[in-house]
């Protein structure tokens, strides 16, 4: 075996055909300077992480790292990659947003430990926006109902 199949499928979709890949993981840009995302392309993309060896290593290393963009790592995008940073933040009793402190190996293996990360992660997030749409509509109730005023004819004129 060469040191060709060893490596990830992205990597070799990247030496073979770099556009592809920018359509599987990253954003393009147009020639208006746009983003454009192929979504047929990053379900394939999607696929081929799932599959991946190296997927648990990607993922941690786009945690750790705190990579904000785009981009797919792992097969995760950025809105999945904060769900699962919470939840793993949470479950080593750490700040959110503190996983760049702690070493990648650890994360890593939180993922190898926890395998129905995926589902804990779906739940988790949609808790997460179960509760803020919760808040809006709490807020939006809060500032809907009109304030009740005393009778303004038994207040002395000032």
């Amino acid at each position: 075996m060469n040191g060709r199949d060893m490596m990830p499928a992205c990597a070799r979709i990247a030496a073979a055909d770099p556009a592809m890949a920018d359509r599987m993981w990253n954003t393009t840009t147009d020639d208006d300077g746009r983003d454009l995302v192929d979504e047929r392309m990053r379900g394939k993309g999607r696929m081929l992480c799932a599959a991946c060896p190296m997927r648990l290593d990607c993922i941690s290393r786009a945690l750790v790292n705190g990579w904000k963009d785009k981009a797919v790592y792992g097969g995760l995008d950025y809105p999945s990659r904060w769900i699962l940073a919470r939840l793993i933040a949470r479950d080593l009793h750490i700040a959110d947003g503190g996983l760049h402190r702690i070493p990648r190996s650890r994360v890593r293996d939180w993922l190898a430990e926890h395998p129905d990360w995926a589902e804990r992660m779906r739940r988790d997030g949609r808790d997460y926006w179960r509760r803020a749409k919760r808040l809006q509509r709490r807020k939006r109730e809060r500032l809907s109902v009109a304030p009740s005023f005393t009778d303004a004819a038994s207040v002395p004129p000032a």
